[in-house]
């Protein structure tokens, strides 16, 4: 009989105008010296959760997202057998309940829900084994874009210019990755629902939709391992593996994304900075 390792979670959160880590347990917050990945030490201080906003739960020098990821994309085509990914920065980082800000340059976005691997370990050229102990744990992740139609009349531009390139190069927007806000390790991954709910109370808008990762294509060890060999992954950097449909969303909608053992994750979208 196989053992499954005890999983376990962790946080990153503010408190009083600082951030730190912590280790989730039964509604209490046990606050760390570091990052987990560097070595579980407390510090003794213990919060209440209604004490503190959590935040995403690491800092990650890149988000990294990848595309056509599920079976719905090849269906009468064979997969590449090395994976299909884009960049986004830092600055898309963002936490459970912040508000997404649409920028000028368009009125809507598209919004998933996506398994999210958090990487715990420096890794390049890594093997899956080796991409295996370098998968610190899982949450959950939003890969937001610009819409590309709502892009092309906001410039001027007709729907000729609707190209390919403008794909990855909408997703790198303020705010357009929240994830969160509590990473699980040695999570089971395989045939878990998620599920995408998009809510407008004033247009009385309801969009629900869910799907299962077993149809994700590639494993998180085949993932984090093809990635190693485009770069460095570094702890604390982040993968978001797809998904298998993604939706429109406006001023007013509220997104909630959700994996099955994982929680859920939550964020406005508005047109207004305040």
């Amino acid at each position: 009989m196989k053992i499954t390792a005890q999983s376990e979670k962790f946080c990153r959160f503010e408190k009083d105008g600082s951030s730190y880590y912590g280790k989730y347990e039964e509604n209490m917050i046990h606050q760390l010296e570091r990052e987990p990945w560097f070595g579980i030490e407390f510090t003794g201080i213990t919060y209440e959760i209604a004490e503190v906003k959590l935040l995403y739960p690491s800092e990650p020098k890149k988000i990294i997202g990848l595309v056509k990821a599920y079976k719905q994309a090849w269906q009468e085509k064979t997969p590449p057998k090395f994976v299909r990914w884009f960049l986004k920065p830092a600055s898309s980082a963002s936490s459970d309940y912040d508000k997404i800000i649409l920028p000028s340059a368009f009125d809507q976005i598209k919004v998933e829900c996506e398994l999210t691997i958090i990487i715990g370990k420096e890794i390049k050229d890594a093997d899956e084994k080796e991409a295996e102990a370098a998968i610190f744990g899982f949450t959950v992740g939003n890969d937001i874009m610009g819409y590309d139609e709502s892009f092309v009349k906001y410039t001027g531009d007709t729907l000729e210019y609707k190209d390919p390139s403008l794909a990855a190069a909408l997703k790198i927007g303020d705010r357009f990755a929240p994830f969160g806000p509590i990473i699980i390790t040695n999570y089971e991954w395989k045939n878990k629902s998620f599920y995408l709910t998009i809510l407008n109370p004033n247009e009385k808008k309801e969009i629900l939709y869910n799907d299962n990762t077993n149809n994700l294509l590639y494993s998180p060890t085949k993932i984090v391992s093809d990635l190693s060999k485009i770069l460095t992954l570094y702890p604390g950097d982040i993968i978001m593996t797809g998904t298998s449909k993604s939706f429109v969303g406006g001023d007013g909608d509220i997104v909630t994304v959700e994996i099955e053992g994982l929680g859920k994750l939550t964020n406005y979208i508005s047109v207004k900075r305040n």
